[in-house]
């Protein structure tokens, strides 16, 4: 689990780095105050390079850019991000302190992670981002002002092939791509992504999976791609999103997660942002901000490509009877574990979908829809007594094959 958690972080701060530049040489430009802030906001680090240069048409390459990021907690690994070389062209000022950056391209960029348990390397080659805007902070920010400025708002980036070196293993994906279409200013936005085959080679699936039970499976080796799309969007002092996640692996099935909020507080931001800096949230201001939030839906669905009928067998010899038997029994032991929920309506539904998806594997679908959207407050008031009235009000519902 650490190691997952360590690898995402590194993954993670690979895509905040390739829309981040460094520092220049001589007196900065505001372009550059700009670039550099939104890396302390991200990363909490700042940059340092061994060379500038600049061309006659304004593009400008630097060498030997690195940062060393900050770490959370004792034993705690240290973090250190590297860009051999970085070339920026296309730079103009669109004026009310918004700047773009026509193309940018990334050279050998490495994430170093040291610790005690493993020393991770994440290595990306070649990268790239396309009409990259950077907002520029002035004096006395708003909530809005700082949102904005630690977006990352670029209408593509991409890479080519990305490793990431631990414990002796090799895991690597075949780049990653980010499209985005929306309004500068703002960020407001859709956004899609994809991180493309990651693979998992076969010594690495050994050690992780020490029973042996996905080589039984047919899975030596493992293969996924990630992917989604989403919208965000911002009012005055208020923004809100609607997002969905898919992870599919190959020759197993595709998880997807989704979910859609609205009326969160920019406020907020501020409140995050002592968090970060190590400052002292106020409770007492934080819980008036996340009670109006509005909740519109959550989406948990699973599509099969074959693992559910090679997992069935397992599971049954597991509990001591047949697939057929388990299978005939699953609905009639999930109706008694609803049977507390109170809500029989629910329940029938429940059991006839799992019962479908049991016998014809396809998808199965848990969506929670209210009518109406739910804030935060309305959740923490529901009654843990009367459960079926919280699945009616959540809209919540199980669905099979669809």
């Amino acid at each position: 689990m650490i190691l997952v958690r360590r690898s995402a972080l590194a993954l993670i701060l690979f895509t905040s780095l390739s829309s981040i530049a460094p520092a220049w040489a001589a007196e900065e430009p505001p372009l550059v105050t700009a670039i550099l802030k939104s890396w302390e906001n991200q990363l909490q680090a700042k940059p340092t390079y061994k060379s500038i240069s600049t061309g006659s048409d304004g593009s400008i390459v630097i060498d030997g850019l690195s940062a060393n990021v900050k770490t959370a907690g004792e034993g705690d690994p240290q973090m250190v991000l590297k860009v051999a070389q970085m070339k920026l062209s296309g730079i103009s000022d669109k004026g009310n302190g918004l700047f773009e950056v026509a193309a940018a391209e990334y050279n050998d960029t490495k994430i170093e992670i040291g610790g005690t348990e493993a020393d991770f390397v994440v290595s990306v080659p070649k990268s790239s981002a396309e009409y990259w805007y950077v907002k520029a902070l002035g004096d006395n920010p708003t909530p809005t002002d700082v949102m904005r400025a630690s977006m990352n708002v670029a209408k593509k980036m991409s890479s080519g092939a990305i490793t990431l070196a631990v414990a002796g293993q090799n895991y690597t994906a075949d780049g990653y791509e980010m499209n985005w279409d929306g309004d500068p200013v703002t960020g407001a936005g859709k956004t899609d992504f994809k991180i493309t085959n990651i693979a998992i080679p076969e010594a690495a699936v050994a050690a992780l999976d020490s029973s042996g039970t996905l080589k039984q499976l047919g899975y030596s080796t493992l293969s996924f791609d990630i992917g989604g799309n989403g919208t965000m969007d911002f009012g005055s002092d208020k923004m809100g999103f609607d997002f969905d996640i898919s992870y599919a692996g190959k020759d197993i099935g595709t998880l997807k997660l989704g979910a859609g909020a609205g009326d969160i507080p920019l406020a907020l931001v501020a409140q995050v942002q002592k968090l970060k800096d190590d400052a002292q949230a106020d409770p007492n201001a934080i819980m008036p901000l996340v009670q109006g939030i509005q909740l519109s839906r959550v989406t948990i669905r699973f599509e099969d490509k074959s693992i559910t009928k090679k997992v069935l067998p397992l599971i049954a010899a597991m509990q001591g009877m047949d697939e057929a038997t388990m299978i005939a029994n699953a609905g009639a032991m999930l109706q008694l574990g609803l049977a507390e929920l109170k809500n029989p309506g629910f329940t029938q539904k429940a059991v006839e979908a799992v019962n479908a998806y049991l016998k014809d594997p396809r998808s199965l679908t848990i969506l929670a829809k209210p009518a109406q959207p739910v804030s935060v407050m309305q959740l923490m008031a529901l009654d843990p007594n009367n459960p079926g009235a919280a699945i009616d009000q959540l809209g919540l519902s199980i669905s099979a094959n669809d």
